[in-house]
C-alpha cells in the first residue's frame, strides 16, 4: 500500500478522532460553568498549611492514580506494559465521567483492554476481577469501620426521621447489593465459569440469536482461559492486586479529607470517609454522567455534622476527582484512538 495512501488513512482517522475530545471539552464547559454559578466560590486564605493540603489532595490523586495502573499491570498477567495500563485507567475514568453512573465504565473498559491488544474474552474476565477487587474493598472497608466507630457514622445528621430512616435502608441495602454482587462474580470467575459458560451458549442457541452464537462461542472461551489462568496465579499475586486496590481506594476517598484540610485545622477524619462510602452508594444510581450534579448537591448534605462543606470544597473535590479525568480523557483520546488503530490493523 503507498506511503502516502497510509499517511491519508491516519489523517483521517485524527481527524474522526477529535470528536469525542470536542464532546469531552464540551462537556466539562458545561459543568464546570454550572459548578461555578452554583456552588459560589468564596474568599480563600492562603497559607502555607493551606498549599501542604492542596498538594497532599494532588499526591493523593497520583497515588491513587499509580496503584489502580499497577492493578490493572498485574492483571493483564503481562500482556499490557506500562504505558498501555496508563492509557486504559486514564481513558476508563474519561468513559466513566460520560456515561451515567448507573451504567458505569465497566463495558467500555472491556473495549479499551481489547484494542490495547487483549482478546475479548479476556478483556471481559480482566474487567470482572478488577470488580470484584473494587466489591472487597467495600465489603471489608464498611464492617471496619462500623466496629471503629459505629454505624450511625455512615447517616447524616440533621435529617428528619423519615430522611434518616430512607438513608439507613438505602445504605444496607446498596452494601447487600456489593456483597451480592462479589459472591457472583466469585461464581462467574472462579467457582463455575464452565456453567456460566453453558448458560450463556444455551441463550445464543435461541432464534434471533442463534447467529452470534459461534463469535459467543469464541468469546467465553477466551474467557475460560482466562479464568485458568486467575485460578492458576498465586496467592502472593492476589494479595499485591487487593493491597493495590485498597491503596487506590483509600487515596481517593482522603482527597476529600485533605481538600477539607485546607479550609479547617481538624478534621474528622474516619467519620468523613465513612460519609464518603454512604455517598458513593447514591453516586452509583444517579442518571447522569459521572453522577455530575447529584455528587455536587449530596456532597454538603451527606457531610452534615462532620464537616461543613462549602462551594469552594465541592469545587476543588471536583475538579481532583471528576474534571481532571474529562480533561486528560479528552486530550489522550485522539492520539490513542490513531495509535491503537495501528495495531489494530
Amino acid at each position: 500500500m503507498p506511503e502516502n495512501y497510509l499517511q491519508k488513512e491516519v489523517e483521517i482517522k485524527r481527524w474522526k478522532a477529535m470528536i469525542p475530545a470536542v464532546i469531552g471539552l464540551g462537556v466539562i464547559y458545561y459543568f464546570y460553568r454550572e459548578d461555578l454559578k452554583s456552588l459560589g466560590v468564596g474568599d480563600v486564605e492562603f497559607s502555607s498549611k493551606a498549599a501542604l493540603a492542596f498538594a497532599g489532595a494532588v499526591g493523593l490523586l497520583v497515588i491513587r492514580d499509580l496503584a489502580y495502573m499497577t492493578r490493572v499491570k498485574i492483571l493483564s498477567m503481562g500482556e499490557f506494559s506500562w504505558r498501555s495500563s496508563l492509557n486504559v485507567i486514564l481513558l476508563w475514568e474519561f468513559a466513566s465521567a460520560i456515561t451515567p453512573s448507573v451504567i458505569g465504565g465497566s463495558p467500555i473498559a472491556i473495549y479499551l483492554m481489547k484494542r490495547e491488544g487483549m482478546t475479548l474474552g479476556r478483556s471481559v474476565s480482566t474487567v470482572l476481577a478488577t470488580s470484584l477487587m473494587d466489591e472487597f474493598f467495600y465489603v471489608l472497608v464498611v464492617p471496619l469501620l462500623i466496629i471503629i466507630i459505629g454505624t450511625d457514622a455512615f447517616i447524616p445528621g440533621g435529617l428528619s426521621n423519615t430522611a434518616e430512616m430512607g438513608l439507613r435502608v438505602m445504605f444496607f441495602t446498596g452494601y447487600g447489593i456489593h456483597c451480592v454482587i462479589t459472591i457472583l462474580i466469585l461464581f462467574v470467575l472462579f467457582i463455575a465459569p464452565n456453567s456460566t459458560r453453558n448458560a450463556i451458549l444455551r441463550i445464543f442457541r435461541l432464534p434471533g440469536l442463534k447467529r452470534w452464537e459461534l463469535k459467543v462461542g469464541k468469546v467465553t472461551q477466551e474467557w475460560m482461559l482466562a479464568s485458568d489462568s486467575f485460578k492458576g496465579a498465586t496467592l502472593g499475586m492476589w494479595l499485591k492486586t487487593l493491597g493495590v486496590t485498597f491503596v487506590s481506594w483509600t487515596a481517593r476517598f482522603l482527597i476529600l479529607n485533605a481538600v477539607l484540610y485546607i479550609f479547617f485545622d481538624t478534621v474528622q477524619n474516619l467519620e468523613v470517609f465513612a460519609r464518603q462510602l454512604s455517598l458513593w452508594i447514591a453516586m452509583l444510581v444517579s442518571p447522569t454522567p459521572g453522577a455530575s450534579g447529584i455528587a455536587e448537591f449530596s456532597m454538603p448534605v451527606f457531610m452534615q455534622g462532620v464537616a461543613v462543606v462549602g462551594g469552594a470544597t465541592v469545587l476543588i473535590w471536583r475538579i481532583l476527582t471528576y474534571y481532571i479525568y474529562l480533561i486528560i480523557g479528552s486530550l489522550l483520546l485522539p492520539g490513542w484512538i490513531v495509535r491503537t488503530g495501528k495495531k489494530i490493523h
